[in-house]
């Protein structure tokens, strides 16, 4: 496919093992989240917003993630205990290890949620492409659960954010198409990857010991015919 330049979102720029990452997100989610709760809430979104710019909140400072909810999710929890123990099971086994068993894993245990996520430079860059994803969420036109933004991060040596944008179902192929499509119809030009939370409950991160890529789908954008093809690994 001519005129695009493709990145390998289990490799590109980054060297640490499956175990740090999976150490990473879990301090991540283990600190302070900055939730818009729209019903709740005094200020408008933008108001919110320009309070709460990922570029000038600090990991430094306790905050783990900055997020949008469309909605509160109805949906049944995924039961983690039984995933787990299944996991450790599958591990033990002789049956292969590949995105077919997880997600005969993720479907027994209600763990289907994914996100398409994406990468933006602190300062200007993030602030602006995060407004884009939280309007574009509350509004409607992106049809996400949610989405959220890490914060500025000293001790990243590329000073990067990360952006995820979430789904219900990473086994709806129609689902996972429409919220790409949601995305890049609020001006979100960024390569995309998309990875199933099922990866993320199980550790399966960059490097992992078993080669899988924790990404199943890539977008990427060519700005000569203002399109987007998704491609599946």
């Amino acid at each position: 496919m001519s005129g695009y330049k493709h990145a390998d979102f289990s490799q590109v720029h980054f060297q640490k093992s499956s175990e740090e990452w999976a150490s990473e997100a879990m301090a991540a989610d283990m600190d302070r989240w900055i939730i818009y709760d729209r019903d709740n809430s005094d200020e408008s979104l933008d108001e919110w917003l320009q309070n709460n710019l990922p570029s000038q909140l600090s990991r430094d400072d306790g905050v783990g993630w900055i997020c949008v909810s469309h909605s509160v999710s109805k949906e049944q929890p995924p039961d983690l205990i039984g995933l787990q123990d299944a996991w450790e099971q599958l591990r033990d086994s002789e049956r292969p290890i590949n995105l077919h068993t997880i997600t005969e894993l993720a479907k027994m245990f209600n763990a289907v949620a994914g996100k398409w996520l994406f990468h933006a430079e602190t300062g200007l860059k993030v602030d602006h492409l995060w407004s884009l994803v939280a309007k574009g969420i509350m509004s409607g036109h992106i049809p996400a659960i949610s989405a959220k933004v890490s914060p500025y991060d000293a001790h990243i040596t590329r000073e990067r954010h990360v952006i995820c944008v979430y789904n219900k179902d990473f086994t709806d192929e129609q689902q996972v198409y429409g919220l790409e499509n949601g995305i890049r119809s609020v001006g979100i030009k960024c390569q995309l990857g998309y990875k199933p939370d099922v990866y993320t409950y199980l550790g399966i991160y960059r490097n992992n010991t078993w080669g899988l890529r924790p990404t199943i789908y890539e977008s990427v954008y060519d700005l000569a015919t203002a399109s987007s093809k998704v491609l599946a690994h």
